[in-house]
């Protein structure tokens, strides 16, 4: 007979996952937002090379990280299931499978740096488009040890432990800031090297981040853990590569449509590109905030569905999703009220406080918007459902966003305004679209 489902009981146990989750996420924005700040009072061209090599360095990452929704699927159910051989299997091939597409990633953005960054700024922007080069340089470097670091991560999450990573990314947060600092600046007898010196400090940020996470997966105990002898146990990788494979393409879709969203904003002038990427630095207090709950949502799913208990994970799915349009909404009330301040944290240049303090008043709308996309997508995810989110990022990202964005800011000529209005009408369809699959319940039959 199936169990009573409790909302109270399942909405503490989104809350215990997803609060460790979300100051992690808001400490990664912190660091984030803070690198902003330092390249911005550093000077004008090093903030807009971040458009350069912010958007390219997250999409590939995030393209990277799609491994995570196959190991976030097969151990959150082999942990509901009590299944902990297959967890460790799972994950001990995916340490390994990870970081080496990881060094495959990292070598071809080495190579191709100086091209990519003239593709996404264009000829005009020499001084930007070379700082951004040699960003790219360095951080691409550090791919392996950034994909090693996010496979550990998801398989603690997908556990139910999110304070672990929410402790080690404050750790390696902290070394982010204060190397970067350092570097940037010249400081504490560092040498002064410039926008390379952040580079520096992000890439010890990665391999902090993945050396503690792997020590503590080999001293833990648990279902999700790497006991001695440990070996990858190959066969086990199937499953996370067959969830994996749609998130992958999912991943490419989107961030193919991002870069292309991102080089039409490099090509609206040095002002346009300081004021977008300081509303990203500012924006990701929403972002993170949905990844938050996402993170909650789809581990808590799959544990659900391993245990046998559908009815638990489709409740689990709404509860994170009202939790987090709750959240934002109170972020999108710190974007109306005092939208001028928070640009002016990341420049001084009062044409990109007018400009961003515009854009992100129209943000605020798509803060409520983003957490009930980015939750369900996670949930289905969590399900197994990869496949969804696919079809799902076809026609919101890809369609409507490139669509939206090209009217708005060329045809009409509303510039950086008509970006930030486009993509809150993409985040708009891609609601009404995941609200439906949820609702319709074909996330249940999935495989992991």
């Amino acid at each position: 007979m199936p169990r009573a489902v409790s909302l109270p009981a399942l909405s503490a146990e989104v809350a215990r996952l997803a609060g460790p989750a979300i100051v992690q996420g808001l400490l990664h924005t912190v660091v984030l937002f803070t690198d902003r700040l330092l390249l911005g009072r550093y000077g004008a061209d090093a903030l807009a090379s971040m458009q350069i090599s912010g958007p390219l360095l997250w999409s590939v990452f995030s393209v990277l990280g799609a491994l995570g929704a196959g190991v976030l699927a097969v151990v959150g159910r082999a942990v509901g299931a009590g299944d902990a051989e297959r967890a460790r299997r799972a994950l001990s091939a995916a340490l390994v499978f990870g970081p080496a597409v990881g060094l495959v990633v990292g070598l071809v953005g080495v190579l191709a740096r100086h091209h990519v960054a003239l593709w996404m700024a264009g000829p005009g922007a020499l001084e930007p488009r070379t700082l951004a080069a040699s960003y790219l340089g360095i951080v691409f470097a550090a791919a392996p040890l950034q994909a090693l670091g996010a496979v550990a991560m998801t398989a603690l999450q997908a556990a139910g432990d999110t304070r672990t990573p929410m402790r080690v990314t404050v750790a390696s947060g902290l070394l982010n800031l204060v190397l970067s600092y350092a570097l940037l600046f010249g400081a504490w007898g560092l040498p002064a090297l410039g926008v390379p010196g952040s580079a520096v400090g992000t890439a010890a940020a990665f391999a902090l981040h993945a050396v503690v996470l792997l020590v503590v997966l080999r001293r833990r105990g648990g279902a999700v853990s790497l006991r001695p002898p440990w070996r990858p146990h190959w066969p086990s990788l199937v499953p996370v590569l067959r969830i994996s494979l749609p998130t992958l393409g999912e991943k490419l879709v989107f961030h193919a449509g991002f870069l292309l969203f991102a080089s039409l904003v490099g090509r609206l002038g040095p002002v346009a590109m300081a004021a977008n990427q300081g509303l990203i630095a500012i924006e990701s207090l929403g972002f993170i905030g949905a990844a938050g709950f996402g993170v909650a949502g789809g581990a808590l799913v799959a544990q659900k569905l391993g245990a046998d208990r559908p009815d638990e994970a489709a409740a689990v799915g709404w509860t994170a999703a009202g939790m987090g349009v709750a959240a934002l909404s109170l972020v999108s009330l710190l974007f109306l009220l005092v939208p001028e301040q928070l640009v002016g944290l990341v420049s001084a240049d009062p044409q990109v406080i007018v400009l961003g303090a515009t854009c992100l008043r129209v943000a605020a709308v798509a803060q409520p918007l983003m957490a009930l996309a980015d939750t369900l997508a996670s949930s289905l995810r969590g399900a197994g459902d990869t496949k969804s989110p696919l079809a799902v990022a076809l026609v919101g990202p890809v369609v409507v966003r490139l669509v939206a964005c090209w009217v708005l800011a060329v045809h009409l000529e509303l510039g950086l305004l008509g970006i930030w209005v486009g993509t809150t009408v993409d985040w708009a369809v891609r609601c009404v679209a995941l609200v439906a699959l949820w609702a319709r319940g074909g996330w249940r039959v999935a495989r992991a």
